[in-house]
């Protein structure tokens, strides 16, 4: 079937009610000129992903994107892609509640500081599917109930059966807004300021292809579909990963194909693994998907000392499949999400993580589960919660395991929890959201700070030459004992066993074989003292050659 057919079958699964070939022709004139396929991969083991705000870096009188672009500079080898969170006006969340997905927040410069720092970067930009903020031009007309904000977004009546929504909030899921027809109830899954979409409507899907089209004039090659799992609903269900959710992400990976081959859709889905790999298992969906369910059993193994519960999930979890990979990250502009976690840690464990958040001087905050409130995530700064130390272990961990690793750029950088800006917003996720001065961000990027940056770098820096590194190259869990962990990379003589101590006390294991340490450089054979928190990259053959 060709590209152009497939793409019609979509839309009419999609659109019943509209004619599927009209729908293709103004998807064709909303997109534009096709480009030429470049690449041969779409990724490598030199690959590495740096997250971060626009605004994180500021300086007066200069635009915050050309301050990040000085300090992209300092690791572009290292890190080449980078994913610069949502830098148009928005109205509240971080920059995920958006105004206006076509132009750049004149606080953060413009579409010309995108372009530069895409001229020596991939750059990776979010695509925020499921809603808009509630001072969008949409919320405008809807309120004056004209077209086409009165169609474009999500209602319900006050007396559906809502009562099987699955959410990641604890606010009320429908909003009053009264109207020049009359009050009606608009649909908020993240908030009173997050008003959802109806992609029922072809004009959703439109405008969407619309914000594409200018992110891909920019230079933006990847983009994150932020919570994409919720953006259609049916009352009467969950209303997540239903059917013509992951057909539209089908649908938007075919149309991407169509504009810019060498481009990828990335997942964002805050849920445990199984329904994380719902958006790749098919190989029509996805390129690729956060890896949920790694970062609460690393803070877990590391915060107590037990590599059981990850060498067991490790080992058991099932993997991408080809052609499909996943993004391992630890820390993030949000928090560290414990849903993943569920069925693998049981809840006397996830409430360990809790009370470990609090005591680090962080917090965690809850989703609706029916009538009960369950914690959702773990509202803290990586460094605040592991120190330093320890981080650069989780750190070497996701440069480690199958997939491609991602890092936010406060975290690699050692930025505690920023207690003054959650009390001045008022929110918990601010702890985690630092935004530093140029010279403040040189005054304390200094000491273990600098020092755990710099060995990341390098570490990171060696990964590139290491074939059995590759995103996709095969992977093994190791039989050791906790606080052991084992991973085996790779195949035949190009293969590196990966050993790391999760724990506080020094471990032991045997080294049959005479090996080389990649990272230290020595030559090891025999009984391997492993101290607290050491990683070790072993290869029988120098691999980097």
């Amino acid at each position: 079937m060709s590209l152009e057919q497939r793409i019609c079958d979509r839309l009419g699964k999609l659109y019943p009610n509209h004619d599927e070939r009209d729908l293709f022709e103004r998807c064709m004139a909303v997109l534009g000129h096709p480009e030429v396929a470049t690449e041969s991969t779409r990724w490598s083991q030199r690959d590495a992903i740096l997250i971060c705000y626009p605004d994180q870096v500021v300086e007066n009188n200069r635009p915050s994107l050309v301050c990040l672009e000085a300090v992209l500079r300092e690791t572009t080898e290292v890190f080449p892609t980078v994913h610069i969170l949502p830098f148009f006006p928005s109205s509240s969340d971080g920059g995920f509640a958006i105004v206006d997905h076509h132009e750049v927040d004149e606080k953060f410069g413009s579409w010309a500081n995108i372009r530069s720092i895409s001229s020596d970067h991939r750059v990776m930009a979010d695509l925020v599917l499921n809603h808009v903020s509630s001072s969008h031009r949409w919320v405008e007309q809807f309120r004056a109930d004209a077209e086409p904000g009165r169609s474009c977004l999500k209602t319900a009546s006050k007396n559906d059966d809502l009562s099987a929504v699955v959410r990641p909030r604890t606010s009320d899921l429908l909003v009053p807004c009264e109207t020049a027809a009359g009050t009606k109830y608009l649909w908020c899954t993240f908030g009173p300021d997050q008003i959802d979409v109806d992609w029922s409507e072809p004009e959703v899907l439109m405008e969407m292809l619309r914000v594409i089209e200018t992110l891909l004039v920019a230079g933006v090659r990847w983009f994150r579909l932020d919570a994409v799992a919720y953006a259609h609903k049916r009352v009467g269900t969950a209303c997540v990963h239903l059917e013509e959710t992951h057909e539209l992400v089908r649908l938007l990976r075919d149309l991407l194909a169509w504009r810019s081959p060498n481009a990828a859709l990335i997942t964002e889905t805050n849920v445990p693994h199984d329904e994380n790999l719902s958006y790749l298992r098919d190989g029509e969906q996805a390129h690729m998907a956060y890896n949920f369910t790694l970062a609460p059993l690393l803070a877990y193994a590391l915060t107590f000392g037990s590599s059981t519960e990850i060498t067991n999930w490790l080992r058991e979890a099932e993997q991408p499949p080809e052609s499909t990979t996943l993004l391992n990250f630890f820390a993030s502009h949000d928090g560290i999400g414990l849903r993943p976690a569920e069925g693998i840690l049981n809840l006397e464990k996830i409430q360990a993580l809790v009370n470990a958040s609090v005591e680090a001087n962080g917090t965690w905050s809850g989703r609706s589960d029916g009538q009960e409130i369950r914690p959702y995530e773990l509202n803290i700064s990586a460094p605040s919660l592991l120190g330093i130390d320890r981080l650069l272990t989780a750190h070497t961990l996701l440069a480690s395991l199958r997939g491609i690793p991602a890092y936010y750029l406060p975290a690699v950088e050692g930025e505690p929890n920023d207690i003054e800006a959650a009390e001045r917003e008022g929110h918990s996720r601010a702890l985690n959201r630092p935004k530093r001065s140029t010279a403040a961000r040189h005054a304390t990027l200094i000491g273990s700070r600098k020092t755990a940056r710099d060995e990341l770098l390098r570490r990171l820096s060696l990964r590139q030459g290491i074939s059995a590194f590759h995103p996709e190259a095969s992977q093994q869990i190791m039989d050791l004992e906790s606080p052991l962990l084992g991973i085996l990379r790779g195949d035949g003589e190009s293969s590196v066993r990966i050993i790391a101590n999760l724990g506080f006390t020094q471990s032991k294991c045997d080294v049959s074989e005479p090996s080389f340490d990649l990272l230290s450089d020595q030559e090891i054979h025999g009984e391997l003292l492993v101290a607290p928190g050491d990683v070790f990259w072993l290869s029988t053959t120098d691999a980097r050659s």
